[in-house]
């Protein structure tokens, strides 16, 4: 059988399942009497190969460099000096025939790898991981069930090789929950329903994250029954016009169960509250009458005033004759300016008439 090795090609005589020759690029003849005989091909373009036994009997010293990585390492493969290949423990063979390639061994065993950068999206995805941590994060990385390490912004390299690691990324940005429709009854035995916004941030990621299931349930449970708390010790009228003051009795009482959890409670404020519509004919109607009363209270205050201001200018008039002149005179000028002739007529008294 005649055989054509090509210039990128290396080959391997198997005679009966068993590596007998080693094939050069060129053209071969292979013995084939009374024998299975194949040719596998081995292209060593690819820069390497796993070193099967195959490989291993039939090939020259020369034809290539066997590289060994330990089971706590990983080589990183370099053709020319740019990163081709990160290989996982094994056996292989570097082929140096038309690029250079280089291999240098690191240590896979560290959990915080210090393998470079560039080589970092070519490592084995079942042994490392890369996790990134934004500015407002804080990662939290466990190994085998307990807290290693608690991650600051940056990029990271982590191995996972004979290990279980997992890794929670915690968000520490202010954040906004909305509680809405929630239906809570005052003291005065009125159903309302309130609206309430919390807002809030992570100041410790761990126990955030290890001391409650779900954060977000849980400040929306607590605020929930503080919120209902809150109306149970007012009546509506005092809800209304003091809750503000009751907004900061909440925040207390919330912030003392959230700081177990790590979390800081900025404010809580209640955006809405919302009356039956019974209760809001009513209120309308009391609002109605105080404001009408007020009015009549006003009215009544200002008629006195002035009844009160026309008893003074009478008696002053009275002690004093000239001033009361000075009041006819006016009272003639006003009149005057309304009518087209006037005829003033005094008599010997100096009382004066008017005819128009």
């Amino acid at each position: 059988m005649k055989v054509t090795i090509r210039e990128f090609e290396r080959g391997i005589v198997v005679r009966n399942g068993v590596a007998q020759r080693w094939l050069e690029p060129g053209r071969h003849w292979v013995w084939m009497f009374r024998s299975d005989v194949n040719v596998e091909r081995i292209n060593v373009n690819t820069g390497f190969a796993v070193l099967t036994k195959q490989i291993e009997r039939v090939m020259p010293e020369s034809a290539g460099e066997v590289l060994f990585v330990p089971s706590d390492q990983v080589a990183l493969v370099s053709l020319d000096g740019r990163p081709y290949v990160v290989l996982r423990p094994g056996k292989y063979v570097l082929w140096n025939y038309f690029e250079q390639v280089t291999a240098v061994l690191y240590d896979a065993d560290q959990l915080m790898s210090e393998m470079p950068e560039r080589f970092w999206k070519l490592a084995p995805n079942d042994i490392f991981t890369v996790d990134s941590v934004a500015p407002y994060e804080r990662d939290l990385v466990y190994v085998n069930g307990v807290l290693d390490s608690v991650l600051e912004p940056g990029r990271y390299l982590i191995s996972k090789l004979d290990r279980d690691v997992k890794v929670f990324s915690v968000d520490l940005r202010e954040t906004e929950l909305q509680i809405v429709g929630q239906e809570v009854m005052t003291n005065d035995k009125v159903s309302i329903r309130v609206n309430v916004i919390v807002k809030y941030r992570i100041v410790d990621p761990v126990k955030s994250h290890e001391t409650v299931t779900n954060l977000r349930d849980a400040l929306y449970s607590e605020t929930q029954m503080s919120a209902r708390r809150f109306a149970a010790s007012m009546t509506l009228e005092q809800m209304l016009e003091r809750r503000n003051e009751g907004v900061d009795e909440m925040v207390e009482r919330v912030q003392t169960r959230a700081g177990e959890w790590g979390v800081e409670v900025l404010s809580i404020d209640l955006k809405d509250v919302v009356l039956p519509g019974e209760m809001k004919v009513i209120l309308n109607r009391v609002i109605e009458a105080q404001k009408e009363a007020e009015a009549n209270v006003i009215l009544r205050r200002e008629e006195t005033a002035a009844t009160r201001s026309l008893a003074n200018t009478a008696k002053m008039l009275e002690q004093n004759p000239t001033l009361m002149r000075l009041k006819e005179l006016e009272a003639i000028k006003e009149i005057s300016g309304s009518v087209g002739n006037i005829t003033v007529v005094t008599n010997e008294l100096g009382d004066i008439g008017l005819k128009l």
